[in-house]
């Protein structure tokens, strides 16, 4: 061989990328190229030979490959892609590719091994990668679809047959038919593959169908993959499945925002509306006529024929209601006998005036419930945005108080809101005297407690203090017709100061006593939830009493939390600070808005008694109030139904996992003497 093709593998011998070497059968190195004492991580070959001296115990972290590699050759003389992962001089592993022969001499004995050595510790990563990314590909429960540049479908996943009824071979090189026909408009198609391929990825929630025909809504996730020249070539399709997820959401939805029994606004949304429209007023310069009804004689109907009779004659009135309104009007159910219909751009008063003698002769033919003509009229109050308010709250409060004039004039069937309407009749300012007195001094209130029990448990966990007016001439007045007074006139807030008080410390006397009392509940009003003194007066209370705060629970209605939600979020915060439990009473009566719920500091929801009074016989009930169970657990809260009367009611609830109750089951509201004989067991 000559000098210069000496030279020639010389230099090819240190400079190649790949490692070269020859090594004894036994395991040691020979020769070696300066890029296998680098892929080793040796400072040069002389290191390499002089430290790695067996290679079987050194180098290959199975020392088993040795072996294996060795048998090789003797039986082949060669080896070829032999994989094996090695020890860096470091201690770390690499993933190595060898190519190797042997060198025998002229009598067939093997003089030496040699070959070359690859890193492919980057390419087993790749391959790993790949692998899981494979097992994920087949196993995900959402579908996946891959598809190219030209959108033909390339591969799907099981996850996609099962969840559409295709099959792969009837998509596998055919276009992609995604969309259910007719759902989306061409443009918002074509968007989705512009916006992934301008800015790698889409994301939204589309309409797609099965292979029978039906269309579902669905989570889609579209990502483009580029070559690393920056070249498109697929994209990858991710889809679920969320029809079960919207139809709860609109479930819920629903739930919060109509009536159920009418399928009418509730007050929370048509109170939104409301205000709606006063804002396009406000921009247009129009009127708002708000129409407050209420029926005449519900009571008697609801007395006589039952409450399913009286039940069947709302559901007929709010259907008269929407006939003999416009389109663009709502007709809301507030609760009760009582509707609402918001007219938006009431040309003037006498617009309304026609919309209500529209309402009013629809309303005079009979109803026919239970096989009975039934007459039942209705007062209808009118007040008028900008004229009788500037809020929905002004003109519904303006609006209610002209409806109670109409009602106590029969001969007008509506009255227009007038702002001497304020001014009290006799009985009106006589009771609202007392009640300054009464407030004044305290005397003549008292609390009754109604027990709260855990039916798991078996045991009281608590008890709602409930307050009664005992006057000296006309006797125990209702709560009923005290209470409201007592909101519009701002005595409430008098009157709540004392019942926390008093509530408080019967509560500290019966803690030192040690009866088990578990914790008692006060009742908030809008009014005293909004008023500032609050927080500081809760928590003057607590302190002056020495209750532990957790043993006291003050529940709110749903009402009371909307308007200013972060307003409520901020108070209902600086109560938990004080350690008080929160309640919300009368839920899913339709006044919460379900995105605010989650935001508030809850610790108990309790399940409203128009829930529970049918929910042996109905058919929806459970379902709802399983419904609210479960939407409590997954927010935290804890669950207690109201106005339980029966073992069938309560069998109901704790199969819908609802297992604390109120209500006459368990005890009606006791006086002091008669709830500590109940707690006693007496």
């Amino acid at each position: 061989m000559s000098q210069e093709t000496e030279e020639q593998y010389r230099s090819i011998f240190e400079n190649a990328v790949e490692g070269i070497y020859q090594t004894t059968t036994d395991g040691r190195y020979l020769r070696v190229n300066p890029a296998l004492a680098r892929i080793y991580g040796y400072d040069s070959p002389d290191d390499l030979i002089d430290n790695l001296t067996d290679i079987a115990g050194q180098l290959y972290v199975d020392p088993g490959k040795r072996e294996a590699f060795a048998d090789l050759m003797a039986r082949q003389d060669v080896v070829q892609n032999f994989e094996a992962r090695v020890f860096r001089r470091d201690g770390s592993i690499i993933w190595i590719a060898e190519n190797a022969r042997c060198v025998r001499d002229a009598g067939g004995r093997i003089r030496y091994y040699e070959g070359t050595v690859q890193d492919i510790t980057e390419r087993k990563r790749h391959e790993e990668k790949i692998r899981l990314l494979a097992t994920v590909f087949d196993s995900v429960a959402d579908g996946i679809l891959i598809v190219d540049p030209e959108l033909s479908v390339q591969a799907i996943n099981p996850a996609y047959e099962v969840m559409t009824g295709f099959q792969r071979d009837e998509l596998i090189n055919r276009p992609l038919v995604l969309f259910a026909p007719g759902s989306h408009e061409r443009s918002f198609v074509d968007n989705i593959w512009m916006t992934a391929r301008q800015s790698g990825r889409w994301q939204g929630e589309v309409t797609s169908f099965r292979h029978a025909g039906d269309a579902f809504a669905a989570a889609l996730s579209v990502t483009a993959v580029h070559s690393p020249a920056g070249v498109l070539e697929h994209y990858v399709l991710t889809i679920a499945d969320i029809s079960q997820r919207k139809f709860q959401e609109h479930q819920i939805r629903y739930q919060a925002s109509f009536d159920r029994l009418t399928d009418l606004p509730n007050r929370w949304l048509v109170c939104e509306r409301l205000e709606d429209a006063i804002a396009r007023a406000q921009r247009s310069k129009t009127k708002v006529a708000v129409a407050f009804l209420d029926l005449n004689r519900f009571k008697q109907v609801n007395d006589t024929l039952g409450h399913h009779a009286g039940d069947e004659l709302l559901k007929l009135v709010a259907r008269r209601l929407r006939n003999c309104t416009r389109m663009t009007d709502t007709v809301g159910r507030l609760g009760g006998d009582e509707f609402l219909i918001v007219a938006p751009d009431a040309a003037d008063r006498s617009a309304g005036a026609r919309l209500v003698e529209k309402i009013l002769y629809s309303m005079a033919e009979p109803f026919g419930v239970h096989n009975q003509e039934l007459f039942c009229g209705a007062s209808i109050g009118l007040a008028f945005y900008p004229d009788d308010g500037e809020t929905a709250d002004q003109l519904l409060r303006n609006a209610d108080l002209a409806m109670y004039h109409a009602k106590r004039s029969p001969e007008r069937k509506y009255v227009f809101y007038e702002s001497g309407m304020r001014e009290r009749s006799g009985f009106t300012l006589g009771l609202e005297s007392d009640l300054r007195r009464a407030a004044a001094s305290g005397d003549e209130f008292e609390l009754f407690y109604q027990p709260k029990m855990d039916l798991l448990a078996n045991r009281v966990i608590g008890a709602e203090a409930l307050i009664r007016w005992r006057h000296p001439v006309r006797g125990l007045v209702s709560p009923a017709e005290f209470i409201p007074l007592a909101e519009e006139t701002g005595l409430i807030w008098e009157i709540g100061a004392w019942t926390l008080r008093e509530a408080c410390l019967r509560l500290s006397g019966w803690l030192r006593r040690g009866l088990p009392v578990g914790s008692v509940s006060v009742n908030l009003s809008p009014r005293q939830f909004q008023d500032a003194r609050l927080v500081g007066f809760v928590r003057s209370v607590i302190e002056g009493t020495g209750v532990p705060p957790e043993r006291v629970e003050l529940e709110l209605t749903e009402g009371a939390m909307i308007g200013d939600i972060e307003k409520a979020v901020t108070i209902l915060n600086e109560l938990k600070d004080v350690g008080v439990r929160l309640s919300i009473d009368d839920f899913g009566t339709g006044y919460s808005s379900l995105a605010y719920l989650k935001r508030f500091p809850i610790d108990t929801l309790k399940i409203d008694r128009s829930f529970v009074r049918d929910i042996v016989k109905s058919s929806t009930d459970p379902a709802i109030v399983g419904t609210i169970v479960n939407l409590a657990d997954s927010l935290g809260f804890d669950t207690i139904a109201e106005g339980v009367e029966t073992t069938e009611q309560a069998d109901m609830l704790m199969q819908q996992r609802c297992t604390r109750i109120q209500g006459y089951l368990i005890s009606r509201p006791l006086d002091v003497p008669a709830f500590e004989r109940f707690l006693a067991g007496e």
